[in-house]
């Protein structure tokens, strides 16, 4: 009987201390993940790009110009990025090749069909960004200034003749986009600029009307990959 009992007490015991353990474990303080995003986005890196773009000419002639101007760009870019904490202040150039054209035909009396021709062969800007990465550190929201600088040129076909003029104008180069890290090293991006070139050049001096000042604003889309080293 009395080894029964000890039996007994010494099981009571022995579920008394789980048991105890069990509370004083539950009592402890969890530990809290820290939500700081890892400082992945710092170091240099170099990518491709390829998108579209809607440019719109106009001048303050009296038969004023209006026209738009789409196609294609695509090009290459590189930049730096420095990470403190969520915040991502960076710098980044780019060169792009673009297919932005136009082209229509009026017929006129005596002259018969007169041709003018538009495009923006090319365009390149260097902008400062700053970005907050996200709790993450995988996805980057950010916006973006700086300037641009381009070429635009016209062309005008009439009587078996043509005439073509090149100009170059820096300009304002604003944006913002969205950065996701795909894996280690890779990134892409969805971004959107807008350049706006104000006077194109030197203004054209007609008889009777004076100066003429043109005018290019560049609306782009574009996706791009980057490497980051």
């Amino acid at each position: 009987m009395t080894g029964t009992l000890a039996k007994a007490g010494l099981a009571a015991l022995a579920m008394l201390a789980m048991l105890g353990a069990a509370e004083a474990g539950e009592r402890k303080p969890r530990r809290t993940t820290d939500p700081t995003p890892v400082g992945e986005w710092t170091g240099f890196y170099i990518g491709g790009n390829l998108g579209y773009g809607a440019a719109g000419l106009t001048d303050d002639a009296p038969l004023a110009i209006t026209s738009n101007m789409t196609g294609v760009i695509g090009g290459v870019q590189a930049g730096y990025n420095y990470q403190i904490d969520r915040v991502v202040l960076g710098i980044e150039g780019d060169i792009q090749a673009s297919g932005q054209s136009t082209s229509y035909t009026r017929t006129l009396p005596v002259v018969g069909n007169f041709t003018i021709s538009q495009r923006i062969p090319y365009f390149e800007t260097l902008r400062g960004r700053i970005g907050y990465a996200f709790d993450c550190g995988c996805v980057m929201a950010y916006g973006t200034i700086g300037i641009a600088y381009g070429a635009y040129e016209p062309s005008a076909s009439a009587l078996g003749a043509t005439v073509s003029g090149h100009y170059t104008r820096s300009a304002l180069a604003v944006g913002a986009g969205v950065e996701w890290m795909v894996t280690k090293g890779w990134s892409a991006k969805l971004e959107g600029l807008y350049l706006d070139t104000g006077n194109i050049g030197s203004p054209a001096n007609l008889p009777g009307i004076g100066e003429v000042h043109m005018r290019v604003r560049d609306a782009i889309m574009r996706l791009g990959l980057n490497y980051h080293f």
